[in-house]
């Protein structure tokens, strides 16, 4: 078997992105990844193994890191290292490595954005059965909760540790587009990523805002609603700010046939209709369809105005049409 061939094995390449599996790794850190196959090595041993100086061993295990190839971790006064898996790399291949990433074709990054959310579903659905068994149940899974902006602003609040990076939902399943800085990760999954050489750390100020920005962009914040509760140290908190028509939260939730169970809502909007001036800003906010004009018209201040209508089935509870309504007619009532 040849040493890429190897590679896709032990990496665990998806079938689409076989033949650009040099774009992902050099042949230096195929040999690495390949040689550190179910096993985990110290940095004295992987120099051994591929006959080079600890020096060149610790430069190349150092990029890997960085480029999440190989994984590290530290115990017992030792540190080693062990292959990582394609599934994670692509997050930061699509996310960050942007322009090497789209010298793939449309359509192979379409097919790879297909098999990386598939590869979603069966990473996290023993888990979301257990939620959906016991929605209250406390489980470090992905961007459990739909949460309002002052529920998103809450968890980087209570935090020092912040880091920020590209939504690789987005560049991998959109496959065009502008980066969009909306992953944003606090406590203990924000130092981890730091230490990878990723993202940019984000001051409490500086989170705050950006939140307030992505907000008025139309994105939905997710992520675990009940920290306070269960993981009041942040040791596993990251949370999303992403459109859900291309975030695999949503589209695991709804191929799922789990719309609102997860991720979960808990807020459904309300809307104060004596106060509605059917400007219809809310309309063009809401991604999930539940506020819409459906052509009738209705008199407002004596001139017929395109009527706004509401499917409070279809609402997520986000919150952006209640942040961006300038007659503040619109509420969030708990479910």
């Amino acid at each position: 078997m040849s040493q890429p061939d190897e590679f896709v094995k032990v990496f665990e390449v998806p079938p689409a992105m076989v033949p650009y599996v040099h774009l992902v790794a050099t042949r230096q850190e195929m040999e690495l990844v390949v040689a550190l196959a179910g096993r985990a090595l110290t940095l004295e041993e992987v120099a051994e193994t591929l006959r080079t100086s600890r020096e060149e061993a610790a430069a190349l295990l150092r990029g890997a890191f960085h480029r999440d190839l190989v994984n590290r971790e530290t115990g017992a006064g030792m540190t080693t290292y062990s292959p990582g898996k394609f599934y994670t790399t692509l997050d930061y291949f699509s996310s960050v490595e942007t322009s090497t990433w789209k010298r793939l074709p449309l359509a192979a990054r379409q097919a790879v954005g297909e098999w990386q959310v598939q590869a979603f579903i069966e990473l996290w659905k023993p888990a979301i059965d257990r939620v959906v068994a016991n929605p209250d149940a406390w489980l470090p899974i992905k961007n459990r909760d739909v949460l309002l902006l002052d529920e998103a602003l809450a968890l980087v609040e209570a935090t020092e540790d912040i880091c920020l990076l590209p939504c690789s939902c987005r560049t991998t399943l959109v496959g065009e587009g502008p980066l969009l800085e909306g992953s944003m990760r606090v406590g203990e999954r924000a130092r981890q990523t730091l230490e990878r050489g990723q993202g940019r750390r984000l001051t409490v100020p500086e989170a705050r805002a950006h939140l307030v920005a992505l907000d008025r962009m139309g994105l939905v914040h997710t992520g675990p609603r009940a920290w306070r509760k269960h993981d009041p140290g942040q040791e596993w908190i990251s949370h999303g700010n992403c459109g859900p028509s291309y975030s695999y939260i949503f589209i695991a939730g709804v191929r799922l046939g789990l719309e609102k169970v997860y991720p979960r809502a808990h807020y459904v909007a309300e809307i104060d209709w004596s106060r509605c001036t059917h400007c219809a800003v809310c309309t063009g906010r809401c991604p999930f369809g539940a506020l819409y004009q459906d052509g009738s018209f209705v008199p407002i201040h004596g001139q017929a105005v395109r009527q706004v209508q509401y499917d409070s089935r279809a609402c997520w509870g986000c919150g952006l049409c209640a942040t961006t309504c300038p007659e503040a007619a619109i509420s969030m009532r708990p479910l």
